[in-house]
Formats: C-alpha cells, sequence, structure tokens
C-alpha cells in the first residue's frame, strides 16, 4: 500500500479540544455519537464499529488494556496540553484550520495553545450564523444590525480570521436566496421575539440568507474562503436540505466566483453530488473528513473512491471535523493517511496511475491543496 505517512497534513476542518479532558464512560462515549439522545451512549455506542476501533488504536497509543476503564484511566492521568501535544505530534499535523464557533471558546483550548501544543500552525474561521446571534440579541435595530454585521466582515485577514464558515444547513437548509430588505427586516423582528435569556439559537431563513449574502461578497471582495457543513450532520439538521447541489444559485453568481467554496464532510451520504460541483466549478473545492461522520474503514473507502473518480485531487483536502477530544484530530490523521494510501494503491494496480502520480495526489489532498485555498 502506498505509504502517505511522511506528509504532515493540513487538517481543514477541525475544532478546539475542551480544556477538560476528564472523562467518564458516559461522556467519553457520548462524544462519538451526533445524536443528543442519552439512550446511545447507554446502551449503543459500544456496539458501534468505529467506536471499536477507536478503543483498539488508542489502547495501542496509550501501551493499555483495550477496555474502556483501562483506556479512560491512562488518559486522566494526563493534563489537556500535555495529552494534546503527545497526540497531535504523533499525527504530524502541519496545520489547524479551526472554527471556533464550537465549542463555546470558553470550555476549549484557544487556537494559539492548539498550535502550540501540536508543534503546527492553527488559523480560525469566522463562524457565521454565531455572529449573527451576537447582533440580533446586541441590537433592535435592523439597519443597525445589517452595518455593524457588514463592519464586523471587513479586512478579516487584518483581524486573524483565514475565511468563513456556515451551518446554514443546520438553519433551514442550504437553497440560499437573495432576499429583500423588507423580508429579512421582517424575519429580524421574529428574530428578536424568540430571544431568551439573552441568547438566540437562529433559524428565520430570509434574514440568514440576506445576511450570507452581505458576508459572500465580502468575502469574495477580499478573496477568502468560506465553508459550508453538507451532508451529515446532528440530529437537529433536515438531511434532505443538506445537498450541497442546493447552493446553486450562489455557485452560479458571477460575482461570487472570486470566494472559494469548502463543501464539508464529503457532503456523506452525497458525495458523487458534491465532487461533482468540485469538477465543474472553478471555485468549489471538496473535504474529505476522516473523524465524523462515525463511520467505518470500508465507508471511508468507499466515499474517497467517489471523490478521486469524479473531481481533480487539486480540488480535495482531507480533513478530521475533530472536535472536543484530541484523540479525533489524531485517528483521521492516522486513519486518512491510510484511507487514501489504499485507494491510490488500488488505482495503482488499475493501471490508472503510476506510483509518482499517486504520492503526487495524495500530498494534495492531505496539504497542497490546502495551502492554495488558504494561502498558507
Amino acid at each position: 500500500m502506498l505509504d502517505l505517512s511522511t506528509i504532515p497534513v493540513v487538517d481543514n476542518h477541525c475544532h478546539p479540544v475542551l480544556l477538560n479532558q476528564t472523562m467518564d464512560t458516559l461522556r467519553f462515549r457520548r462524544f462519538f455519537t451526533e445524536s443528543y439522545d442519552p439512550v446511545f451512549p447507554a446502551e449503543h455506542i459500544q456496539n458501534t464499529v468505529y467506536y471499536l476501533w477507536m478503543l483498539r488504536q488508542m489502547a495501542s497509543f496509550y501501551g493499555c488494556a483495550n477496555t474502556e476503564d483501562a483506556i479512560l484511566a491512562t488518559r486522566n492521568k494526563l493534563d489537556t496540553v500535555s495529552l494534546t501535544e503527545r497526540l497531535f505530534r504523533a499525527a504530524n499535523i502541519d496545520t489547524l484550520v479551526l472554527d471556533t464557533g464550537f465549542p463555546p471558546p470558553a470550555e476549549c483550548l484557544s487556537p494559539e495553545q492548539m498550535g502550540q501544543s501540536g508543534h503546527c500552525r492553527a488559523i480560525k474561521l469566522l463562524r457565521l450564523e454565531v455572529l449573527m446571534q451576537q447582533l440580533v440579541v446586541e441590537y433592535n435595530d435592523f439597519d443597525e444590525l445589517v452595518e455593524r454585521f457588514d463592519t464586523e466582515l471587513s479586512d478579516l485577514r487584518a483581524r486573524g480570521y483565514a475565511g468563513l464558515k456556515s451551518i446554514v444547513a443546520y438553519r433551514g437548509g442550504l437553497q440560499v436566496i437573495e432576499r429583500s430588505k423588507d423580508e429579512a427586516a421582517a424575519s429580524f423582528d421574529v428574530a428578536r421575539l424568540a430571544i431568551r435569556n439573552d441568547t438566540l439559537r437562529i433559524t428565520q431563513k430570509p434574514l440568514i440568507d440576506y445576511l450570507l449574502y452581505i458576508a459572500f461578497r465580502q468575502a469574495a471582495e477580499q478573496g477568502l474562503p468560506i465553508q459550508f457543513h453538507t451532508g451529515y450532520g446532528d440530529s437537529d439538521t433536515d438531511m434532505r436540505l443538506g445537498n450541497p447541489l442546493h447552493l446553486r444559485d450562489v455557485l452560479e453568481r458571477s460575482d461570487f466566483q472570486a470566494m472559494k467554496v469548502v463543501l464539508l464532510h464529503e457532503s456523506y451520504p452525497y458525495t458523487q453530488l458534491g465532487a461533482y460541483l468540485a469538477a465543474i466549478y472553478p471555485h468549489v473545492y471538496f473535504d474529505l473528513s476522516y473523524t465524523i461522520p462515525f463511520v467505518d474503514r470500508l465507508d471511508m473507502l468507499v466515499y474517497t473512491r467517489q471523490a478521486l473518480s469524479v473531481a481533480p485531487a487539486s480540488k480535495l483536502m482531507f480533513s478530521s471535523d475533530g472536535t472536543n477530544m484530541p484523540e479525533m484530530h489524531w485517528a483521521a490523521a492516522i486513519r486518512g493517511r491510510s484511507v487514501i494510501g489504499q485507494v491510490l494503491s488500488e488505482m495503482i494496480d488499475a493501471d490508472e496511475i503510476d506510483e509518482q502520480q499517486a504520492y503526487h495526489l495524495g500530498q494534495l489532498i492531505l496539504r497542497d491543496t490546502a495551502y492554495t485555498v488558504y494561502g498558507l
């Protein structure tokens, strides 16, 4: 199998890890499901293939018995920084591209701490819906809200951001259309009524769409990439609306062509459709995630083959979507290199490419495409 282990990875999409890494069994299991229902960590997670694989990898890495109790006892002896440093160095990470909108920043290592722990570079993205929520709570005048939102998105690189991130797939779906000011203002009034205890989970689609178009213009003017969550996600997302084909209105706009669009989570299960968009639109890129969704190696092989069979490797990027625990980032780097290497080896065996070409494609996915997209 093609060995890609020496290539330092750019983790194109991940999150900070929690400051509190002391785990009991249920808390530990809870990080291996997208469901919020407590029945899953209590009864089901321990019976999933991905979780059983992860336990074996962790037991080997920590040099302990392959049981939850032994693994938790061993990792609980390490402080968060030491644990993160040990795992990130083993993962051979070049750069972390961090969505700092989740988990809450007060509960996590900062981007600077993430980079220091991993002896790597850490860059951050601005999550748009978090900013929207904060400003709707802060302002009771729609025009003032819009002005402040636009100001917050100006000169983002100077303010330490390498791009934007949207979770509109969770908040009404990926069909983002240009809305009138009157429609957005009426939606703003509805959002203000939904504020509880000075917090808001914004779901008012006309307002979200209106503000996203402001963000798209800023991103295009500044030449910044924007990531979209697509496909697989938490139980509160309507998967039917997470199909990346819904983004057609945005992708067709000539004035947004300077905004690189990154489709996250290989759009699972819409992988071929997302890869198609990356193959058709010059400004669309496609993310291959090797921790979340929580699927086994065979499924990872399938979506990696599908992506490579449709889109150029110069449009594909590796990620973990690692969050909460540093093992997520580490496991994705280990398995991602292995899965990509196996798919490329099969293409060598099928006489589609030679070994030198395969290694080049692997380096594009693991590192070089992200360097282009984020200007690294």
